[in-house]
């Protein structure tokens, strides 16, 4: 059992490293397409960097928001074991109520956890579409440039 624990602690450690990378590297990118049309004039192309940046804001937004619900999750988790343990502010050792409380908790994890594997999706979709449309704007400057 503690081999398991500590493999599900790795795995969130890792799981939590790969988020903020994500999020790191798209504050990053914006910053840089910034930097890249400092000082020039507005033109139509950049209505494409405009969609690069939309996406990678959103997804910024999409990681936080995974994180939320992960820290949610965890939280949860613990209020779970209170229960079982019936250690819980108002539930107790009282059978009638470990049940439905427990139950109940685990509904709410469950719910947390499907919502933060969907936002960890959208984040790598937007990550990568906003990684798209940049690299097809740079092309879109060269040809300008020529």
């Amino acid at each position: 059992m503690e081999r398991q624990t500590e493999m599900m602690k790795e795995f969130m450690q890792q799981q939590d490293k790969y988020c903020y990378f994500i999020i790191s590297v798209t504050v990053t990118a914006i910053g840089f397409s910034i930097y890249q049309t400092t000082g020039h004039e507005l033109n139509w192309t950049q209505i494409i960097l405009a969609l690069a940046n939309i996406c990678w804001v959103g997804s910024i937004f999409c990681g936080l928001r995974n994180r939320a619900y992960v820290v949610s999750t965890i939280y949860a988790n613990k209020s779970y074991l209170d229960v079982i343990d019936g250690i819980y502010p108002g539930v107790g050792q009282n059978p009638k109520l470990i049940k439905p409380a427990s139950e109940g908790i685990m509904n709410a994890m469950q719910s947390n956890s499907d919502k933060a594997g969907k936002l960890m999706d959208w984040q790598e979709r937007l990550f990568y579409s906003g990684i798209i449309l940049f690299i097809f704007w740079h092309v879109i400057e060269m040809y300008r440039n020529t």
